[in-house]
Parts: structure tokens; C-alpha cells; sequence
């Protein structure tokens, strides 16, 4: 009899506990509420600070955006040339007149590359002839130049744009080395600064 009642009494505990419980849902989130005029932002929950909520039953809060701070970075000037490492300029010999020399500045050399360049500001693009130490180009007396092809301005829109950047020589003293597809004669910088 004694364990009848005390099984009585549980249940109508349990049952009490539910009922009481009814009242608030374990799946209703309690929203944060904004305060504040604008400058001091700060949040408060509505309804009562603490719910009385019995076992197992949790409360559980939705989040609410008080404050939206922008980041902001400090941007370099970039400039970029696609696959600088693996381009190359081959100067193949051309007529003379084709470079806007005479026959007397024999043997005449042209070579161009395609340069794809992108920058975020608006460059003008420049080049420096290097030698190299055989003095292949200048050791009978000649000479070289080097030009873009077509313009040596680069918009600074982000965009990869093409530029054909030319080597000429002439009078070259190609007798100074053994015949060869690929003899190195020197290099160019590509240099860059603001328009």
C-alpha cells in the first residue's frame, strides 16, 4: 500500500511539474530586444529576467545584431606582369631598313615579347637594357634599343592588358661567338612608376 502511494505521489509530481511547466515551450527562443539611441548600443531581454522553467526543459536565446563596425585596409600599389619568369626575347636578324637603319649598321637584330600586365593605378611602363659581358651587341662599335610596341601605358583597373615590348641592335659584333639559337646577349628590366 505504502509503494502504491508513493508511486501516486510521483506521478501527480511528474504531472504537476508538466502542467506547471505548460506554459512555456522549450522550442519558443526569447529575443534580445535593442536599446540605445544609436550611439550606445546595448540589449535587454524581454519579459521576466528569469523564467521558471523545470527539468529538462533549457532556454535558449536567438542572436540580434547590436552593432555593424566597417573594416577598412590600407591598399598598396600593385602591379603584376603574368609569367614574367618564363618570357624571353629572341632578336633574329632583319633587313636593316626594316629597324629604320642603313646598310652601313649591318647586321641588324629585332626580337619582341608579349607582356600581359595588370595594376591597380595607372602606369607608365619603361625598360633598361642590361649587356651582357661578351659585348655581343656593342663590341664593333653598335648599339641597341628597346621600345614598347604599340603604347607603354597600363590603366589601373585591375585588369590584365597586353603590351609588345621590342629589343633592336645593330652593327652587333656577332663574330665574338659561335653560332647558336639561343646565345644569351644580355637582359631587360621592365620598370614601372606612376603617370
Amino acid at each position: 500500500m505504502i509503494k502504491r502511494t508513493l508511486i501516486a505521489i510521483a506521478v501527480v509530481a511528474l504531472l504537476a511539474s508538466t502542467v506547471h511547466a505548460g506554459s512555456y515551450s522549450i522550442w519558443d527562443p526569447y529575443y534580445f530586444t535593442k536599446t540605445g539611441d544609436g550611439g550606445d548600443n546595448s540589449v535587454k531581454v524581454d519579459g521576466k529576467e528569469t523564467k521558471d522553467f523545470f527539468w529538462p526543459y533549457t532556454i535558449t536565446y536567438q542572436e540580434l545584431t547590436i552593432c555593424n563596425i566597417p573594416i577598412v585596409m590600407k591598399v598598396g600599389s600593385y602591379v603584376q606582369i603574368y609569367e614574367c619568369s618564363k618570357k624571353k626575347i629572341t632578336l633574329a636578324q632583319v633587313n636593316c631598313p626594316d629597324i629604320d637603319k642603313g646598310s652601313g649598321d649591318y647586321p641588324c637584330y629585332l626580337g619582341c615579347v608579349d607582356l600581359k600586365v595588370r595594376a591597380n593605378f595607372n602606369v607608365k611602363l619603361g625598360a633598361v637594357l642590361h649587356e651582357g659581358d661578351d659585348k655581343i651587341i656593342t663590341g664593333n662599335g653598335g648599339d641597341w634599343s628597346v621600345y614598347y610596341d604599340g603604347g607603354d601605358e597600363v590603366t589601373g583597373n585591375g585588369e590584365y592588358q597586353t603590351v609588345k615590348l621590342c629589343v633592336k641592335s645593330w652593327k652587333s659584333a656577332i663574330y665574338k661567338h659561335a653560332p647558336g639559337d639561343s646565345v644569351s646577349v644580355g637582359s631587360v628590366d621592365v620598370t614601372v612608376k606612376p603617370i
